[in-house]
């Protein structure tokens, strides 16, 4: 079993100055786009059970964005919601689950090399 790896990325405006501006404007691509990052996030939460699902009401949110000091690269925290509890359970509500991906600015372009969880698969 080989691991998955996704590749996107996001053009940001190449005029941002500080480094404020350049994280906010990380984090509102990541929005514009969550959808990209819901195969990382449904492996995060995939233990092998169909039942267990993302919030559909509240999937995705970016909690922080870190340039490292050079500004060419860096980290984003995601919260998102999901019906597995650490506990290995099943519930009725939806857990807050946080991770951090991680990030490459080349020019204007935002590059996010995710590199997905190995699916899991009980019949092998």
């Amino acid at each position: 079993m080989t691991q998955e790896s996704i590749q996107t990325r996001y053009t940001l405006d190449p005029a941002l100055a500080s480094a404020t501006e350049l994280e906010q404007a990380i984090a509102r691509a990541i929005e514009a786009n969550k959808q990209d990052f819901f195969p990382l996030l449904e492996r995060l939460v995939d233990v092998g059970d169909s039942r267990v699902k993302l919030s559909q009401k509240d999937p995705l949110r970016v909690l922080g964005v870190e340039l490292d000091e050079a500004r060419t690269g860096g980290t984003a925290r995601l919260g998102y919601e999901s019906n597995f509890s650490e506990s290995c359970r099943l519930i009725d509500e939806y857990d807050q689950h946080q991770t951090s991906v991680a990030f490459t600015l080349d020019g204007d372009q935002l590059v996010f090399d995710l590199e997905l969880p190995i699916e899991w698969n009980f019949d092998h």
